[in-house]
Order: C-alpha cells, then sequence, then structure tokens
C-alpha cells in the first residue's frame, strides 16, 4: 500500500498499488501516521487524514473546504475534550473536521438551538470516514457552537470559515539593524526560552475591542497578552513566550455585537538554542562563500544535528554536521553557499540553517536561521 502525501492540505492519504508498506487503512485501522507528517500538521495547523483508497473520492469535496482561511480553532490532544466555537454574522460557510489515529473515535457537533449535526440536515454536508467525520455548513447559525470529540487515541480538529474578519499575521519581531530607525523585523527562527519578546500581530479588518490570547497546542488558554495598537493598524507588545508551544489567538466582536475568534496557524515553541547569522550583504555570481553561523545554548546540554539547505532546498553540507554544546556556551558552524555563475545582478542567495535537537519530539526541539544575499556583479561586502 503505497503512502501519498498531499502537503498542501497537509492530509495523509493512502492507495492500495504497493503491498510492501504494510500500512492498512480502513475498518479496524487508522494508521500509523508518519510522526514526520504529524509534526508538520502540528507546526502549520494543518491536518493529517488517513483515508482509506475508497474514501478518497467522497471525501474530496468536503476536504476542499480546508483551503477556507480563517481558523476559528485547532487542537490536538489524546482525551475527551469539549470545545465551544462562536460563530460570528460574517462567517457564510464552515467546515468543522476531526481525524483519529485509532479506531472508535467520535465527533459530536451541537448548533446554537441545541440541536444535534447529523447528516441530511439542511445546508450539512457529513461525511463519515474510518478515522474521522468531516462535516461542512452553509451559511451556518449565528452563535455558540458546541464540539465534542472523543478520541480512543490521538484526535486532530479543525474549525475554519470564509469570512471577511482575519487574523493576518503574528510574528516576533525586532529592532532593524539597516537603515530605518524605529522598524522592526522578524526575528530568524523562534523566540528564546526564558527571554523576552516581542510580538507583532496584525488583523486585516475590522474586528471590535480585540484581545490576544495565547493558547496550547489542545487549545486551553495559556495566557492572555497585552498589545497596544500602533499608527499602522497593527497590535504590538513585549511578552515571556511560555515554556510549552502555542498559538495566537484573538477575541473581539463584530459589527453586530457577537463574538469573534481567529487563530494564527502557525505554532511557535520557545527554543534554548539561538543560531546568529553572520554580517555581509552581498556576493558575486560563481563565488563559493563561506557562511559562519554563531550557535548559542541558553538551556541545558544538547547535543545538535546541523542541517542546510539552500534557495532551491538542496541540502548543502555544514563543517560540522553535528555540535555536542555545553549549557551557556557558543560554537560556530560554517555552511559553503555556492553561488550559480549565471546569478543575475540584484537576485537573492540564501541559505537556511536549522539546529535540531530533539529529533523525536512531536512539537519544537529545534531552531532555525537564514542568512540571504544579494548578487552583486562586483566585488562582495
Amino acid at each position: 500500500m503505497r503512502l501519498i502525501v498531499c502537503t498542501s492540505l497537509a492530509l495523509l492519504c493512502a492507495s492500495s498499488l504497493v503491498e510492501s508498506q504494510r500500512v492498512r487503512y480502513g475498518p479496524g485501522a487508522c494508521g500509523p501516521l508518519d510522526p514526520t507528517f504529524v509534526r508538520v500538521a502540528t507546526g502549520t495547523g494543518g491536518q493529517p487524514y488517513p483515508v482509506s483508497p475508497e474514501e478518497i473520492a467522497r471525501s474530496a469535496g468536503p476536504i476542499s473546504a480546508s483551503l477556507f482561511e480563517q481558523m476559528i480553532l485547532w487542537a490536538s490532544g489524546d482525551r475527551e475534550h469539549s470545545y465551544l466555537i462562536p460563530v460570528d454574522s460574517t462567517v457564510t460557510r464552515m467546515m468543522l473536521s476531526g481525524t483519529f489515529d485509532g479506531t472508535g473515535g467520535a465527533v459530536t457537533v451541537t448548533a446554537p438551538d441545541g440541536s444535534l449535526v447529523q447528516r441530511g440536515g439542511a445546508g450539512v454536508e457529513d461525511t463519515s470516514l474510518n478515522c474521522g467525520r468531516i462535516i461542512v455548513v452553509d451559511t451556518p447559525a449565528a452563535g455558540n457552537w458546541q464540539v465534542r470529540v472523543a478520541p480512543t487515541s490521538r484526535f486532530w480538529l479543525r474549525v475554519r470559515a470564509k469570512s471577511d474578519l482575519s487574523l493576518a499575521g503574528a510574528e516576533f519581531v525586532e529592532p532593524d539593524g539597516g537603515l530605518e530607525p524605529g522598524r522592526a523585523v522578524r526575528i530568524q527562527g523562534q523566540p528564546i526560552a526564558g527571554r523576552a519578546a516581542t510580538l507583532r500581530v496584525s488583523l486585516a479588518s475590522r474586528i471590535k475591542n480585540p484581545t490576544f490570547h495565547l493558547i496550547s497546542v489542545d487549545a486551553q488558554p495559556i495566557q492572555a497578552v497585552d498589545l497596544h495598537s500602533t499608527e499602522s493598524g497593527e497590535f504590538i507588545g513585549a511578552i515571556e513566550p511560555p515554556r510549552e508551544a502555542f498559538r495566537v489567538m484573538v477575541i473581539g466582536r463584530d459589527e453586530s455585537g457577537l463574538t469573534v475568534q481567529r487563530i494564527k496557524a502557525g505554532l511557535f515553541h520557545s527554543e534554548p538554542i539561538e543560531i546568529v547569522p553572520p554580517e555581509g550583504q552581498t556576493v558575486t555570481a560563481g563565488a563559493t562563500v563561506p557562511v559562519t553561523f554563531t550557535i548559542r545554548n541558553h538551556g541545558l546540554a544538547a547535543h545538535l544535528r546541523l542541517i542546510a539547505v539552500d534557495r532551491r532546498g538542496t541540502v548543502v553540507a555544514v563543517d560540522p554536521p553535528a555540535l555536542d554544546l555545553a549549557s551557556g556556551a557558543e560554537a560556530t558552524a560554517t555552511v559553503r553557499l555556492l553561488v550559480a555563475a549565471d546569478a543575475e545582478p540584484r537576485s537573492q542567495a540564501t541559505v537556511h540553517l536549522t539546529a535540531t535537537s530533539g529529533a523525536h519530539d512531536a512539537v519544537g526541539g529545534f531552531n532555525s536561521a537564514q542568512k540571504t544575499y544579494t548578487v552583486v556583479s562586483g566585488p562582495p561586502y
């Protein structure tokens, strides 16, 4: 049985073309799911879908609703949970999807009027899978919906919506080291554990009285954060990132006073390892450039694996390929970046370095940094 990875939707599909894989999806089996794909889905706000060959065709329509841009909820856990889903007046279509890596899981959805959502209901497309359930609701009633997910192993639950109200961006920033005073740019990699960091959130549309919150992987509250509005309409403030992985959520009101909830898909995880790229702005076409990163350990002693890729995603050798770094220590690692001989002036040459300390962790255990150069026709500087 061959596994087909549908990366754009973070799906894990199955086809019966190659028996040697011995991975079965169907009655009595919901996996196993490849942990790499689970980590990618968790980190990006995707969702693993263990789908048997006969289910692929009939689930294609509902799964396409995964492209709805606004995320109201993302949660994963290994025990029963109930979630309140506030649906505001701008939501014109909604998708609720629950999937499992063990058989016997159940997803129950209750509408604001207290009625259970069932197949055959008006405006409801309800698809039951061997390892999950997908519900798409046209013009869902405004108000509080309730979803109860009861797994026998692990579950993934997403609620996405078609709406004009959006949490457009959430990122950690630092002052620009260039020539623009007061300008903040995105930090390299993840925030450093135990160190204050500046969070910037962008709302692409009008959400009244917004408040900002950090939530866990299973969508439980961690803390509220105090962000102030800037002249550009963004919200910014200094926080101390929590030790556990987290997402950013905004709660506010729509024009009719109903609760609006939006979550940014990307997952943050504060890390003890910091990677600092070197100075230098330009390179020349055809040059081989030694790019030396500084790696600092702000936590316990760690063994790090180092992986580098260029702009095309091609793996580039790192010297050394691994480091044993004591607590409080720092070291360097060098990547030799080959700039294409036919690279056009003003094009970019990039190398991205990742240090991994927990290759088997479900979440986190890595940090990264990127160095981008501009190609010039003269000597580099």
